[in-house]
């Protein structure tokens, strides 16, 4: 089972996406899956 994300890396691609950066380019950025990104919850400190 791999490893979880970091905080920091959730709290950074949330705060990209609510800065108005398209999901698609804050995945490729942050190396992770679209469908991480949009599972992850937009709440401050990124945990859900």
């Amino acid at each position: 089972m791999p490893a979880p994300y970091s905080l920091d890396l959730r709290q950074k691609a949330i705060a990209a996406v609510d800065r108005g950066e398209k999901k698609s380019h804050v995945s490729t950025l942050f190396h992770i899956s679209r469908n991480t990104l949009d599972l992850w919850p937009t709440c401050p400190n990124g945990l859900s």
